[in-house]
């Protein structure tokens, strides 16, 4: 609300100001929104077992105080005071963080800790209702108590979580406005009051108290504007400011148009994809390609924002081929095979370059190609421990292409990156930055080719919370700078930056809690047994004791964590590593072996089931992660990835549990093992879509494709009888444990779960339970603006 005034004439006659504001004020105070307090004058509500004081942002069950942070009950407070509406997440972040501008990540979090909190109603229902794509309703039955139901007569401001009410004038030339103004009587309060039939003295205090409000703001107003106003500087810094785009819809590998008016994105549903075109500060959006059961990637505008280019991809290994499309939607065309992921234009928007590999001669190239895809040319090749990898970028002024060059002679999967740029001319590269990454993806240079922006990971911070961030990266001087400092991801694919360098990404997380369910997935026997936001994702290994281990990520820490069977007293091992990863727990009960990363090397350790004894088993040159412990505990087979050209081959090795020098399990390619219940036989991936099956002696005796959209990260584990391997597959925007059945049937599915992605499983030694990491992925399309 606002009060505005205003001169005709030069105002140089003050009564003449003070009697046009007390006549305009006069003749609308209907106008202001006074509307008195719908909640309880102490701040107080109560429901089932819990007390809520919103003036302290206390909360308390069976009197005890529940110890949350003060946003989590700043948020329950908001949904509280308007029980039974609907809030949208941006009138529920608006609401909660009225000061500052927060990633949706923060709010699922705070949703998170209040539902895992409150429990269910008494009638079996969630206080906190998830509506699709509609909002949050909070549920609970609220009382008020008897002593705090008292409403005054006077005006009482509506509170707002952490922020005491406040009036404050501000002056913009000749108009004066009235801010942070906490309204108290609604006007058809107070036409409700002047027409209904009741004793004069009751409908007399409402409007006594308006018209001292209305006597308090003129005095307010005519200080105000006898002080001489204050002109801020030309020169203020501008804060970054970060816009969301979509609300919970899933959007992957985004892009925007150069005039930052449209964005395209892909959602997955089962196994359909779909392209979609949305406007900016706009929920409507079109379907611009046919549905496919192809994987799309690498979306780029062309340079007069007409064209849409994209990839599709044959399955995860499969062959890439480039496509166009109208951007308003229409016919698509092939334009080209065999590149990696996306394409960049040059500024007339006549020529495209792209990065293609051989994986057979392990050479990595620059090709320069027109816009239909016709004359390619070869700019650079890389033939050895040097790649070319992300994506390049074509400088606004024709002349430069910016590139990654990974040195993959050491022991990294993704080497050691630096940035160059070739002259396409001449063919002349330099160096931009001595400055080295763990991983670097797609580039985009600024509007006015100064710097480029880039998805990435600096040297040494792949395991941290610092991975895969959005980057700015001065040109020619080769600065860097870190854009995104929210600790969650970034997709590797989605980025984009208009003509006023507004930067486009997509950061997401993915919280994880670990369940338990019978072993043969019957939902009703679904237990939550953790509380944590990233519990079993890195590693899940259920023990013999009964008790289950796991991974859970503390800040950059990834520790070892024990918890009873019910889920009961979690308790962190000791040991010092804090990058543990890929836990396996010894069928004995003794031991636990992991993956670690020392010193840029990664190994396998083992510490005893109680932290003690930790020590490194293997120190070969490749990658060595995940492994399997035998039934007997006696042996370790594990996977070693070896860097050759521009790619990674995996082969088996075996160890003993004790240490000693490996062998070769299988020289063939092969990942992630897995041993059967007997010992007798062992699984293993092969290209991402097969699961094999090992004799003891390293023999194929079967082998099975898997469905789309299957999930074997971390391999196929086994049933319990043997007769049957289990992995995890995606359905829609939720996934779930499937079985391959050993006796030739289709897969089936195992767990049932509705919602949310399983992250990881594994059954219990004695096959009584199976155990589940499972959570809610978290992505949307933001907006950075004043990032420099």
């Amino acid at each position: 609300m606002s009060a505005n005034i205003g001169c005709s004439a030069p105002c140089g006659n003050h009564t003449e100001e003070r009697q046009a504001m007390s006549l305009n004020l006069s003749s609308n105070y209907l106008d202001f929104e006074i509307g008195m307090s719908e909640g309880s004058k102490n701040g107080i509500y109560e429901f089932d077992r819990f007390r809520l004081d919103s003036h302290d942002l206390m909360l308390y069950r069976d009197g005890a105080e529940v110890s949350l942070p003060p946003k989590v009950v700043s948020t329950l407070v908001v949904l509280v005071e308007n029980r039974g509406s609907i809030l949208t997440k941006d009138e529920l972040i608006d609401k909660v963080w009225t000061d500052a501008v927060v990633e949706e990540s923060n709010l699922s979090q705070h949703l998170y800790q209040l539902r895992k909190t409150l429990g269910k109603t008494p009638d079996g229902k969630s206080y906190i209702e998830t509506l699709r794509r509609r909002g949050y309703r909070f549920n609970g039955d609220v009382r008020v108590p008897r002593k705090a139901a008292h409403v005054s007569s006077e005006p009482v401001p509506v509170p707002v979580p952490g922020i005491r009410p406040r009036t404050t004038v501000e002056r913009e030339g000749n108009v004066l406005k009235v801010v942070d103004w906490t309204p108290a009587i609604r006007p058809e309060a107070v036409e409700s009051v002047e027409q209904s039939r009741v004793p004069a003295n009751s409908a007399r205090r409402p409007v006594l108290a308006l018209g001292a409000l209305i006597a308090a703001l003129l005095a307010v107003l005519a200080f105000v504007w006898f002080q001489p106003s204050v002109t801020p500087p030309v020169n203020a810094a501008k804060e970054m400011s970060v816009e969301r785009l979509t609300n919970g819809i899933a959007p992957a590998d985004a892009t925007i148009s150069p005039d930052g008016d449209y964005v395209v994105y892909h959602e997955t549903d089962g196994e359909i994809s779909r392209l979609w075109l949305q406007q900016v500060g706009r929920p409507d959006r079109i379907e611009i390609a046919e549905p496919t059961r192809k994987i799309y990637s690498g979306k780029t505008f062309s340079p007069d924002g007409k064209f849409i280019y994209f990839s599709l991809l044959e399955g995860i290994n499969g062959a890439s081929a480039l496509y166009r499309v109208p951007a308003i939607g229409g016919p698509q065309a092939k334009l080209l095979d065999d590149l990696v992921y996306t394409v960049s234009f040059s500024p007339d928007g006549n020529r495209m370059t792209f990065l293609r590999l051989d994986r057979k001669s392990n050479l990595s190239q620059l090709v320069i190609a027109e816009s239909d895809g016709r004359n390619q040319k070869v700019v650079l090749h890389r033939d050895g421990p040097g790649q070319l990898v992300g994506g390049p970028a074509w400088s606004p002024d024709g002349n430069l292409i910016a590139f990654a060059e990974a040195d993959l002679s050491g022991p990294s999967l993704s080497g050691t990156i630096r940035l160059f740029t070739v002259n396409v001319a001449h063919g002349g590269v330099q160096q931009i930055s001595v400055e080295k990454w763990d991983t670097v993806y797609r580039m985009v240079w600024t509007h006015a080719g100064d710097g480029i922006v880039m998805i990435g990971t600096r040297e040494k911070e792949g395991t941290t919370t610092r991975r895969d961030q959005v980057y700015y990266v001065s040109y020619p001087d080769g600065v860097s700078k870190r854009i995104t400092t929210d600790g969650v991801r970034h997709q590797i694919g989605s980025l984009g930056v208009t003509r006023d360098d507004a930067i486009i990404a997509v950061p997401f997380n993915r919280s994880s809690q670990i369940w338990s369910v019978a072993p043969d997935g019957d939902p009703a026997s679904a237990v939550q047994l953790s509380k944590g936001l990233s519990d079993g994702r890195p590693g899940l290994a259920p023990m013999a004791s009964g008790s289950v281990a796991y991974v859970a990520r503390s800040g950059d820490d990834l520790n070892i964590w024990v918890m009873n069977a019910d889920g009961s007293s979690p308790r962190q091992i000791a040991g010092g590593i804090t990058t543990a990863e890929e836990l396996r727990a010894d069928p004995q009960g003794k031991f636990f072996v992991f993956a670690a990363n020392v010193d840029g090397h990664h190994h396998l350790f083992r510490v005893e089931n109680d932290g003690s004894g930790e020590r490194q088993l293997t120190f070969g040159d490749g990658y060595e992660g995940d492994s399997a412990i035998s039934p007997d505990g006696n042996w370790i087979v594990y996977g070693s990835t070896v860097i050759k050209g521009a790619f990674g081959r995996t082969t088996l090795w075996k160890i003993r549990s004790e240490g000693g020098d490996p062998s070769e399990f299988l020289s063939e390619e092969c990942a992630s093992p897995w041993f059967s219940p007997d010992g007798a036989l062992m699984s293993c991936i092969r290209n991402d879509n097969e699961i094999v099956v090992l004799s003891a002696a390293g023999t194929q005796v079967e082998s099975y494709k898997l469905p789309s959209n299957a999930t074997v990260h971390f391999g196929a584990g086994w049933t319990l009888d043997g007769r049957g391997l289990a992995f995890i597959r995606g359905e829609g925007h939720s996934s779930n444990v499937w079985v391959q059945p050993r006796d030739g049937r289709k897969p089936y599915r195992l767990t049932n779960f509705k919602d949310g992605v399983v992250n990881r499983f594994a059954f219990a030694p004695d096959g009584s339970r199976l155990y589940v990491a499972r959570g809610y992925p978290i992505a949307d399309v933001i907006l950075i603006r004043n990032y420099r």
